[in-house]
């Protein structure tokens, strides 16, 4: 695996419209199974809510559990140490069956893929322990990644590949008759009063596949600052 590009995207206030502002965590590189990969997390902060919108934007199909979009890690915490309580709201994502031979069938469009429960086998989300590496503050996933044992999610809690993001149509047997989300899930959070984007850590990680699972984490990589408005500017700096 190789390459993270982590991105600010900064839409600044002008002529006195609302101002919106998206926090872009990419990452690109080959998944365990030599196939290219490229994951993207675009966060947004509105008054007292959290969306996180996980796209799998991988330039060919997914051809392995190892290729599909599992799982991402993330932090926010403010200049005095401070993290929210994140209050898990909704998840949701197109939902189809995975078929080797036949196009994918729409199973649910806009489908609810929020696990509340041990055993719902969907999206689980986490706040980890911060007395315990490898730490990696919150984490949202559908796969185990036994990787970060103990910060991490049992197997008893998500289990499989049932409800990972791929890309493209299925046309290998490892995937057939798999419950999955097509390109993108939605994930929306409450408990965010008093945060804003600048508070999103660069720090996180995308989990792959399972059984093994893998992880793609940040390497130094090209902050990147667009801003929108009456004046657009493009910044790039090297990171430090």
């Amino acid at each position: 695996m190789k390459s993270l590009a982590i991105a600010c995207v900064v839409c600044i206030c002008a002529l006195g419209l609302p101002c919106m502002a998206t926090i872009v965590l990419e990452a690109s590189g080959t998944s365990a199974k030599g196939v290219e990969v490229e994951f993207r997390a675009e966060m947004a902060i509105s008054g007292d809510q959290l969306t996180i919108t996980l796209i799998n934007n991988s330039p060919v199909y997914s051809l392995n559990p190892d290729d599909l979009l599992g799982s991402f890690y993330f932090d926010i915490v403010n200049p005095q140490g401070v993290r929210p309580a994140l209050d898990y709201v909704s998840a949701i994502g197109d939902i189809y069956l995975a078929s080797q031979k036949n196009p994918d069938t729409l199973v649910q469009s806009a489908g609810d893929i929020m696990a509340e429960k041990a055993g719902d086998y969907s999206w689980m989300f986490a706040t980890l322990d911060q007395m315990v590496n490898p730490y990696l503050a919150f984490g949202l996933g559908t796969v185990g990644n036994n990787n970060l044992t103990p910060n991490n999610f049992s197997g008893n809690i998500v289990d499989g590949v049932d409800y990972a993001i791929y890309k493209g149509e299925i046309t290998t047997r490892n995937l057939d008759g798999k419950l999955l989300v097509k390109n993108q899930g939605v994930f929306v959070f409450n408990g965010l009063t008093g945060f804003s984007e600048s508070d999103i850590s660069r720090n996180f990680a995308f989990g792959l596949g399972t059984a093994p699972d893998s992880l793609l984490t940040p390497e130094p990589a090209t902050l990147a600052i667009l801003g929108l408005g009456a004046a657009a500017m493009l910044l790039k700096r090297k990171s430090l």
